[in-house]
This record gives structure tokens, sequence and C-alpha cells, in this order.
């Protein structure tokens, strides 16, 4: 890992401004530029779902702790299914963002059909989204971690797990 964040700054170094912009937006930059980009990309994924969800919490389906609805505070079950559905409708845009940006910006495409690839996309996304917030939900209620800690480990998890997935199952790589 080392290696190859020094050959990245030894790039850097070396070429001009030009040069450096051409190869972060080609499909070929260097490995690290391309997980920076992929970083970015599920960023800004998962920007919109938390959006998503925000709104949907606040307003469709409310899943805002504390919250007041008819002048009762919200039940912790009824707020955690609300939160989970929330979460399920959000997922879908979600994936599709965080598809066309990869498809976009990070990864070459033409291993598998665009049908299959964005298919794959999707479930290696959903393959540790879900089952990720019954962790985040089991470490925070039955270990007592923070809510925090454990969101950072999962989204750290996730976004690993889904890049070696996709650069080197998905995506040619």
């Amino acid at each position: 890992m080392l290696s190859l964040i020094a050959s990245a700054s030894q790039f850097v170094r070396e070429n001009d401004f030009k040069t450096i912009v051409h190869r972060v937006k080609s499909h070929d930059a260097h490995p690290t530029i391309q997980f920076l980009k992929y970083v970015f990309c599920g960023g800004l994924a998962t920007v919109t779902l938390s959006v998503i969800v925000f709104v949907l919490s606040e307003t469709v389906f409310p899943a805002v702790k504390g919250m007041v609805i008819n002048g009762q505070v919200l039940d912790e079950a009824l707020r955690k299914h609300n939160l989970l559905l929330n979460d399920a409708i959000a997922f879908p845009f979600s994936a599709v963002v965080g598809y066309v940006l990869n498809v976009k910006f990070v990864f070459k495409r033409g291993k598998l059909s665009r049908g299959m690839e964005a298919f794959l996309f999707c479930l290696v996304a959903a393959l540790g989204f879900f089952p990720g917030l019954w962790v985040v939900d089991y470490l925070v209620e039955h270990f007592h971690t923070s809510s925090s800690l454990a969101t950072v480990a999962f989204v750290t998890t996730s976004f690993m797990v889904n890049y070696v997935s996709r650069k080197f199952i998905i995506f040619k790589a």
C-alpha cells in the first residue's frame, strides 16, 4: 500500500496539471487514484441515501428519535421499523447513483453485459448494506457500542468489500 502511495506521489511530482487531470479522469488511473475516485463516488451515493432517508424520516415514515406524533413520542420499535423501511426505499436510488458514477469515472465496463453488471453491482451493494444495518443495530443494542463507531465500521468494511468485488469480479481490472 505504501508503495502505491509513493508511486502516485511520484507521478504527481513528475507531471503537469493537465496530465494529472487527464489521468485522474481516465479509467486507467493509478490504483490509489482509482480508489479515491471510488470513495468519492461512494460518498455521493451515501449522501443520496442519507438525504432520501432523512426526508422520509421527517415526513412519510417517521423515524427520528424523540419525534412527537399526535402528542406522543414515537415508539422505538416503530421508529426502527420505519427507519429500515426508509433505508429500503432509498437504497435503489443510491445504488443507481453509485453504479452510474462508478461506470463513468472509476471502472472499465465490458467484462459482463450491462444488465448483468448492474445486477451484480446492486447485489453486492445490497449484500453489504442490509446485513450491515443489522450489525450496526446489534452492536449498539447488545455491546453498547456507540452508534457512530458502529456506523464508521460498517461504512468502512462495506466500502472495502464493495470495491474489491467490483474491481475484480464485476468490472475489468
